[in-house]
C-alpha cells in the first residue's frame, strides 16, 4: 500500500496509537491522502478538557506525521504548514501551532478545544497540509500524544525546607518565587535561589534556561512501552541498534526485534529509558526535555507550597499495590485512598515495576485521587523517574529550550537527539557519570515515599547514562 504525491491518489488505510487507554484512549483512525499535500483522518479521545477556572488550562493532543519511502523503505519526519489556517478540524476542536520550531515549517501541531468544554471527543474530522514533500510513493503515519497545557504564570520553588535538597529563597525557609523567565542569581540574599546544602545547589541562570513561567505542555503521561516501540520501529537499522530496548523482567513486556518490536503491554510506561534513549524519542517526536524547575511547575501549579508534599498538592499518600486486571488495558489499583492524599506506585513492595499510564484516573475521580498535578500530569510521583535538565552543572544550565527536529542521528553515530544544547545526548548506557547535565526528580516504583516529593532533590546529582528498571520519562513542548 502506498501514497504517490506526484499523482492523487485515493488511498486508506488505519493508524491507531493506543496511549494510556483506560484514561483517554486516544485514537486516530480512517487516515487518507486528500490531494497531493493534504492528509485527512479522524481523531478520538476521551475525558477532554478545557477551562477557564482553576486550573484555567486545557488537555490536547500533539500530532506528528511520519511517511515511509516504499522503495527504501526508510521513514522521515513529514512538515507541515506553521500557517493554522492551512488545516482544517471540525468542531469543538481547533488546531494551534506554537512556532517554537526552527525554520519556517511545523513540525506537529496541537488539537484542541476551541472553547471551554469537558467530555469525550468522537471522531472528529481534522485534515492537515504538509509542507516540501519530495516526489515519491510513500506510506504515512499519524502519530498523536496526549499532553496537558501549562499556563504562563508565577509558581513557588521548594517546599519549606522540608524535603533533601529543596530549592529556598536565599538563607531563609520560605519557597523561591518564579515571576519571569529573566536570569536567577545564587546566593544568601532575600531575592536570589538557594539551597541550605551546598551537595544540592545550583548554579545560576541565565534567562535562557527555560524555568517554568512561560506556557508549555506536558505529556499528560510517562512515555508508554507502546509508543517507545512506535519510535524505534520507524527509525534504520543502524538507529534501532542503538536504541532497541527488549525484555520481560521487572514488569518490562517488550518482544521481537526491529522493525517488528512488539509491546505486550503498550499501555504501561517504558522503563529502562536511558538518558539517550530519552532524548532520542524527544527529538524524534518533536519535544524536549523538561527542567527541574518546570519539573515543580508541573506538579504544583501556582497553589502554595506544602511541606513534603506530593504531585496531588498534599503529604498524604497510599501505596498502589492491590491491582486487578493485571497486564490488560484495564489495570488499575484498586487500594482504598488516604482521606486527603493521593495514590502512587512506589515503596518495593508488591509492583516490581511500573505499572499502566494513568492507572489511578477513573471517571469521577478527583485530583488526589487520581495522584495527578495541578494541571492534569499523571505519575509525577512515582511509578518511574522523571529525567529532567539538571541546575547543578555547567551542561545542564547551557540548555536553552529547543525542541526536536522530527529526526535523529545517521550513520556513522546513529540513532542519537542531535540537538544543540541538550546535554550529553549520546551519554554511555553502561556509565554511572556519562550524563553530567541530567537529574532525575519524582522517585519511582522502587522508592520509599520521601523520594517522591515534589521539592525533593536527593538525586539531582546524578550522572547516570545507564538503563535502569527504574528510569521513565516524558516531554515538554
Amino acid at each position: 500500500m502506498f501514497i504517490n504525491t506526484s499523482k492523487l491518489l485515493a488511498v486508506l488505510f488505519f493508524s491507531m496509537l493506543l496511549n494510556s487507554v483506560q484514561a483517554n484512549n486516544l485514537q486516530i483512525s480512517t487516515v487518507s491522502l486528500i490531494n497531493d499535500t493534504t492528509l485527512s483522518f479522524n481523531i478520538s479521545w476521551e475525558n477532554s478538557w478545557r477551562v477557564s477556572t482553576a486550573p484555567n488550562n486545557h488537555d490536547a493532543v500533539w500530532v506528528f506525521i511520519k511517511r515511509k519511502d516504499c522503495a527504501s523503505g526508510q521513514w522521515s519526519h513529514v512538515d507541515l504548514s506553521p500557517i493554522a489556517i492551512d488545516h482544517a478540524v471540525a468542531s469543538p476542536l481547533e488546531v494551534f501551532i506554537d512556532g517554537k520550531d526552527a525554520g519556517t515549517n511545523a513540525k506537529g501541531l496541537f488539537i484542541r478545544r476551541g472553547s471551554d468544554g469537558f467530555g469525550a471527543i468522537t471522531n472528529v474530522a481534522v485534515s492537515l497540509r504538509m509542507e516540501s514533500l519530495p516526489v515519491g510513493q510513500f506510506d504515512f503515519k499519524v502519530f498523536g500524544v496526549e499532553m496537558v497545557q501549562i499556563p504562563q504564570g508565577s509558581y513557588q520553588l521548594g517546599d519549606g525546607n522540608a524535603s533533601t535538597g529543596s530549592f529556598r529563597r536565599g538563607n531563609s525557609n520560605s519557597p523561591y518565587i518564579v515571576s519571569s523567565e529573566n536570569n536567577i542569581n545564587v546566593s544568601t540574599t532575600a531575592t536570589s535561589l538557594y539551597t541550605s546544602n551546598s551537595t544540592y545547589r545550583p548554579l545560576s541562570l541565565s534567562a535562557n534556561y527555560p524555568k517554568g513561567f512561560d506556557e508549555m505542555y506536558c505529556m499528560k503521561h510517562e512515555i508508554s512501552q507502546g509508543q517507545y516501540v512506535d519510535f524505534v520501529n520507524t527509525l534504520t537499522s543502524d538507529q534501532a541498534n542503538n536504541r532497541q530496548v527488549t525484555g520481560t523482567s521487572f514488569r518490562l513486556n517488550i518482544t521481537g526485534s526491529w522493525p517488528i518490536l512488539l509491546a505486550n503491554t503498550p499501555h504501561r510506561a517504558m522503563n529502562f529509558l536511558a538518558w539517550a534513549d530519552l532524548l532520542a524519542y524527544l527529538d524524534w517526536s518533536a519535544m524536549r526535555p523538561m527542567t527541574e524547575l518546570e519539573y515543580e511547575k508541573i506538579c504544583r501549579g501556582p497553589a502554595a507550597a506544602v511541606a513534603g508534599e506530593f504531585a496531588w498538592g498534599s503529604n498524604v499518600i497510599t501505596d498502589a499495590n492491590n491491582l486487578v486486571d493485571n497486564g490488560t488495558a484495564n489495570e488499575a489499583a484498586i487500594n482504598s485512598i488516604a482521606a486527603g492524599g493521593g495514590i502512587a506506585n512506589y515503596n518495593n513492595n508488591v509492583i516490581l515495576g511500573p505499572i499502566r499510564c494513568g492507572f489511578a484516573a477513573k471517571t469521577a475521580t478527583t485530583r488526589q485521587e487520581a495522584g495527578a498535578g495541578f494541571y492534569g500530569a499523571m505519575e509525577m510521583s512515582g511509578n518511574l523517574w522523571e529525567a529532567t535538565i539538571s541546575t547543578r552543572t555547567n551542561q545542564g544550565r547551557g540548555f536553552v529550550g529547543n525542541v526536536g527536529d522530527g529526526q535523529v542521528s545517521v550513520s556513522p553515530n546513529a540513532g542519537y537527539a542531535d540537538q544543540a544544547s541538550w546535554p550529553n545526548a549520546q551519554a554511555s548506557l553502561i556509565s554511572v557519570t556519562s550524563a553530567p547535565g541530567k537529574s532525575i526528580r519524582g522517585a519511582s516504583w522502587n522508592e520509599p515515599s520521601n523520594l517522591l516529593r515534589v521539592s525533593d532533590r536527593s538525586q539531582c546529582n546524578l550522572n547516570s547514562g545507564q538503563r535502569l528498571n527504574e528510569y521513565g520519562g516524558r516531554g515538554v513542548r
